[in-house]
């Protein structure tokens, strides 16, 4: 199951809610203000590395960019996907979208 979160960590449980529903090897995607969850040294940096091990963790590109994050900024294994892999995961997935 592809898991889509859009809102800050910072601002709603939306990042929260989800990891109760998270089950192995399903997709946590990462847009619009929910990618500062993947800031080094964040709060919820200790969460995604948890995320992580089990499931992996996408964030789009053009989001992480128009917020000041830079490639460096992000935990380790987080990966980064362009519009054309948002499609396809959404194509490829049952996606659930996180407020």
């Amino acid at each position: 199951m592809l898991h889509i979160i859009k809102k800050s960590p910072y601002e709603t449980n939306a990042l929260n809610d989800s990891i109760n529903y998270l089950m192995e090897n399903d997709i946590v995607l990462l847009i619009e203000d929910a990618v500062y969850t993947v800031k080094k040294g964040g709060k919820f940096e200790d969460t995604v590395k948890g995320i992580l091990q089990n499931n992996k963790v996408y964030c789009l590109e053009a989001d992480i960019k128009a917020r000041g994050i830079s490639e460096g900024e992000i935990v380790e294994n987080v990966k980064l996907i362009d519009y054309k892999g948002f499609v396809e995961k959404v194509c490829e997935q049952n996606p659930v979208t996180w407020p």
